[in-house]
């Protein structure tokens, strides 16, 4: 451990954090203005019943309609509607985001009981990507005696995150903080705690389910079954603390079809640069004629021009990506412990370029763990961080700040 730290490093860490202090007014996109109607509404108005009905209500709808109460869990179900500001919202994300931007509103309450001090709102509201950020950072630095500060640093200061958040307002920080001490615990051999942790990461955002196949290969290569039986309590334990909000007041059911409301999503490919935005683009080229304007196109607009549901072979591509990283993977342990980032990256990149209904920001997780493989035993380590950060600011930039 060094002794103190280089004056070079403060100024550094000094002008990150005063660019991000800054931007912490920042509307950002019309994401955040969605957050903040969720936060408002949270913080007003409790957070129970802003999925939908109450559990009773679900399972007697489905007994009226002759259905086990299973199907509650395996169907869709309605959703809940409120006004903000004049504009009608539902939400359509995970649980733990809706306890953040639940302490981000009561927070602003706090700060401005009439809730007429909008600059301040976004404030608040980017106050948790922020301290994500502060998250990533330490973790990063801690990673590593010899390479711990390069790492932070490269994360710190790197001009994509620096665009994502706060300049557009993502909250990928917060998820992303825990994700990567999932990844941190796994290479420590951490199981149980990477376990909960993951629960955690994807009852805050859905792209958690792309630490599974990495959590998975460690656990079937290295666990034991105490170290199986460890993850499943502490996992279950976590998801019982996060939905205590929703299970205590009989919402649970609400919750949980709220957090799945994601994959339901009816865009091909929400101005996220992968293969199904380019057939997109090729129906519109065949429709329009040659180079028309970028344009968010609907799965069944897709379908039926080209015949197909692209969802199937979208999904069956991923699976065989996702087979294909784990068995890289399975090969590489428990030497290789630098292999687990690069896993998990290459398994977000796998989604990123083969699924649909993929969003722009949704490489945000590789920059954030690409660090991680600095200053390990591998020479591509420097131009691979380079290509994700590189990727990743190409998206948010032609598709938010340019194409979108």
């Amino acid at each position: 451990m060094e002794p103190r730290l280089p004056r070079r490093a403060l100024l550094l860490l000094a002008l990150g954090l005063l660019l991000r202090v800054v931007a912490l007014p920042a509307w950002g996109t019309l994401d955040v203005e969605i957050q903040k109607a969720w936060a408002g509404r949270a913080a007003t108005g409790g957070l129970a019943d802003m999925y939908g009905p109450p559990d009773s209500d679900l399972l007697q709808r489905a007994r009226e309609q002759g259905r086990g109460p299973l199907s509650v869990l395996l169907q869709p179900q309605p959703r809940a509607w409120f006004d903000w500001r004049g504009h009608a919202y539902f939400v359509d994300y995970p649980p733990a985001s809706l306890l953040v931007l639940w302490a981000a509103g009561r927070l602003y309450l706090q700060l401005a009981p009439e809730l007429d001090r909008e600059l301040l709102f976004n404030a608040a509201v980017n106050l948790a990507p922020l301290l994500g950020s502060v998250l990533i950072t330490a973790l990063l630095w801690r990673s590593s005696p010899t390479h711990g500060r390069m790492r932070a640093l490269c994360f710190w200061l790197n001009p994509a995150l620096l665009l994502a958040a706060p300049l557009l307002g993502y909250q990928d920080t917060v998820f992303g903080s825990l994700a990567l001490l999932a990844v941190l615990c796994l290479q420590q051999g951490r199981l149980a705690p990477a376990a909960a942790v993951v629960v955690a990461a994807g009852l805050l955002k859905p792209q958690g389910a792309l630490l599974l196949p990495a959590l998975a290969v460690v656990l079937l290569r290295e666990g034991r079954w105490r170290d199986w039986l460890r993850a499943a309590l502490l996992g279950t334990l976590v998801a019982g603390v996060v939905l205590a909000p929703w299970w205590s007041s009989g919402y649970l059911l609400s919750a949980l079809d709220g957090a799945r409301r994601p994959l339901h999503q009816l865009t091909l490919a929400p101005l996220g640069l992968n293969i199904w935005w380019i057939a997109g683009w090729l129906m519109r080229w065949d429709r329009q004629g040659p180079f028309p304007l970028a344009e968010i196109v609907q799965i069944p607009r897709f379908a039926a021009w080209s015949g197909f549901d692209p969802r199937l072979p979208a999904r069956l591509l991923l699976l065989a990506a996702t087979l294909a990283v784990a068995a890289w993977l399975w090969r590489r342990l428990p030497r290789g412990r630098w292999a687990l980032p690069l896993a998990v990256i290459l398994q977000v990149h796998a989604y990123a370029l083969l699924g649909t209904s993929v969003h722009e920001n949704h490489t945000f997780l590789a920059v954030i763990l690409a660090p991680l493989l600095l200053g390990e035993a591998w020479p591509q380590a420097r131009r691979f961080h380079l290509l994700t950060s590189a990727f990743l600011f190409t998206n948010l930039f032609l598709m938010v700040g340019g194409l979108g």
